[in-house]
Formats: C-alpha cells, sequence, structure tokens
C-alpha cells in the first residue's frame, strides 16, 4: 500500500515549531556566551613574536602621523 498523504495543516505548523525552537536554541546560546565568552583556540593566537612586530608597525604608523600633522601645522601658518 502507498503511504497515507500528510496533513497539510501539520506541514504548516511544523516550520513555526522549528522555528520557536531555533529561536530558543539561538537565546540559550547568547545567553551562554554572554555568561562565559568564547576564546579562539591557541593555535590561532598571534605568536610573541607576531604581537611585538604588530606593536612596532602600529608605534612607527603613529609616529609618521605625528610627524605629518606637524608638518601640516606648520605649513597653514
Amino acid at each position: 500500500m502507498s503511504e497515507p498523504k500528510p496533513d497539510p495543516a501539520k506541514q504548516l505548523a511544523t516550520p513555526h515549531i522549528s522555528g520557536e525552537k531555533a529561536h530558543a536554541a539561538l537565546v540559550a546560546r547568547l545567553t551562554q556566551l554572554y555568561r562565559k565568552p568564547v576564546r579562539p583556540p591557541k593555535s590561532l593566537q598571534p605568536t610573541p613574536e607576531a604581537g611585538k612586530s604588530k606593536i612596532r608597525r602600529l608605534r612607527r604608523k603613529r609616529q609618521l602621523l605625528a610627524q605629518r600633522s606637524k608638518r601640516a601645522s606648520f605649513s597653514e601658518d
């Protein structure tokens, strides 16, 4: 025999129920993350050498920007 045809009313209700479940799961996960944020794995953390070079680049950039602003202020006078 063939399988009985699914009830259209049940089919319409299913996305609504699954949507509520998905929303509840999302709220639960966000609550969990709010209490304890996720840290990336140690393998994705920058190495100490990479951190030092980044700090060096940022300091150099800040120094160049300061020099440019000084030049701009002198040329305005």
